[in-house]
């Protein structure tokens, strides 16, 4: 809550629940297990509100062992259908269970809604079957402007969440003032930006134009790992005049109004950079990749180098200058009470499930956030936003027993959060040696793996989202 330490604590668990915190030293007796966790900083565990964890459920290697070696206990599901619904319930009550271990999936999202349903009856139908379906909330990734707004007055009725990208065709404070309560990763490209712009009316204009002379049709798998590749000599001109006329006062104006609506947002910005820095050796001789399956590692390596040979110098730049203003929007939005949670949206390119959520605390770092503020982004906020402060979020009497414990003191480095000693999921300990063994087992089976030949079609099947 405030960063404040209680050194010298005795923490009982039982039954998947914190049943006391003590300064007294316990005994423990029968079967209870020990734990001297002398010199360690015990935290809540890591939420990740913003990935595409489920449809990985039923692989071979599931996504769950590099997950809780990092450190995450909750996973926020981005992806949605109403199988992937069913699916999530499913899995969830084998871990409550005990029979799989795995974070708990904090919420699903309906079906995603694209363009594809055109008028204001339809998209009103097709709320309604989300609500029927069993979804926590739904996904926007675009749509008209009749179609968002008839969404929105729907979405408040049936009591559902209306999560997801901006359009172009309704603004951010349109959106906001309408209900809107998560914008992912800024609203994405343009995004919320393009409200900053002092060129906004124009821009808004010229670009919605631009996009309705597109062919319709679905677009290429891999746009959904790098748009850039694809979008990014259509968007550039529109990109390079917002940051070439962004207003720092019609910024915070937004942001006032972000605060007053209750909106949230989910920044991703290790999403929005490793799309601008597709090709940055960075990501593409990361040590990690080795926990990545061939295929994957292939496609993401082909899809590198298309960016490094298809992208103008030119275009690279605007985009880079526009990761650079997204950094700044973000802090400047919490600096004005807007309320964030950390998501990575790993699934995208060069993010590795578990990793992609340290990855980005380091960016929130670099963009200006203090560690507390980044501790309270992946714990306390999460449950806020949950509506569920009575069971998790912070360590406290009662509360899930979902804990991390790490070698050094998170409030004075944000790489203290990398620090991991050992992680507890629903009371059940893994050890640093446990949790290693996690990774390393996941190494071994990759390392045997071979990449497949048909490396779209593999990307097709798994990662569309």
């Amino acid at each position: 809550r405030d960063g404040s330490l209680l050194p010298g604590m005795t923490i009982v668990i039982d039954q998947g629940k914190i049943q006391r915190i003590t300064p007294m030293p316990i005994r423990a007796s029968g079967t209870a297990q020990a734990i001297d966790a002398s010199g360690k900083y015990a935290v809540p565990g890591f939420l990740d509100m913003h990935a595409h964890v489920v449809a990985g459920a039923d692989l071979p290697i599931t996504p769950w062992p590099l997950l809780i070696a990092n450190g995450v206990t909750g996973v926020r599901e981005m992806s949605g259908s109403a199988d992937l619904i069913q699916r999530t319930r499913k899995l969830n009550a084998d871990s409550a269970a005990g029979l799989v271990d795995a974070p708990e999936i904090l919420e699903v999202s309906g079906e995603l809604f694209r363009k594809q349903v055109a008028t204001a009856p339809l998209a009103i139908q097709y709320v309604q079957k989300q609500k029927a379906d069993g979804a926590d909330f739904f996904k926007i990734i675009s749509g008209s402007r009749e179609t968002i707004l008839a969404m929105l007055v729907e979405a408040r009725k049936q009591g559902l969440d209306v999560a997801g990208h901006l359009d172009p065709a309704v603004s951010a404070l349109e959106s906001s003032n309408a209900g809107w309560r998560t914008m992912e990763h800024l609203g994405a490209t343009p995004g919320l930006i393009l409200d900053c712009a002092t060129d906004e009316a124009s821009i808004r204009q010229e670009l919605l134009a631009k996009l309705a002379s597109l062919p319709p049709g679905r677009p290429p798998p891999a746009i959904i790992l790098t748009p850039l590749l694809f979008t990014g000599a259509l968007t550039a001109p529109f990109v390079q005049r917002i940051n070439d006329t962004y207003s720092p006062s019609k910024c915070r104006s937004l942001a006032q109004s972000f605060a007053k609506n209750g909106n949230w947002q989910v920044p991703t910005l290790i999403r929005l950079r490793s799309m601008a820095h597709s090709d940055d050796q960075l990501y593409r001789a990361d040590p990690n990749l080795i926990y990545l399956d061939p295929t994957s590692r292939a496609l993401w390596e082909q899809l590198g180098q298309q960016y490094q040979g298809k992208i103008p110098a030119t275009t690279s730049a605007t985009f880079k200058q526009f990761y650079g203003l997204q950094q700044k929007i973000t802090r400047m939005l919490k600096q004005n009470g807007v309320k964030m949670l950390a998501g990575s949206d790993f699934g995208g390119i060069w993010l590795i499930p578990g990793f992609s959520l340290h990855q980005e605390f380091h960016e929130l770092a670099a963009s200006g956030f203090s560690p507390l503020e980044i501790l309270q982004m992946t714990t306390l906020n999460g449950a806020q936003f949950m509506h569920r402060e009575a069971t998790m979020g912070t360590v406290d009497e009662g509360k899930n027993a979902d804990l991390v414990l790490l070698d050094a003191n998170p409030i004075k480095d944000v790489a203290n959060l990398d620090k991991i000693a050992a992680v507890v999921l629903r009371g059940k300990y893994f050890s640093k040696v446990a949790l290693d063994k996690l990774k390393s087992d996941v190494a071994a089976t990759y390392a045997n793996q071979p990449a497949k030949k048909d490396l779209l079609s593999a990307i097709d099947q798994t990662h569309i989202h």
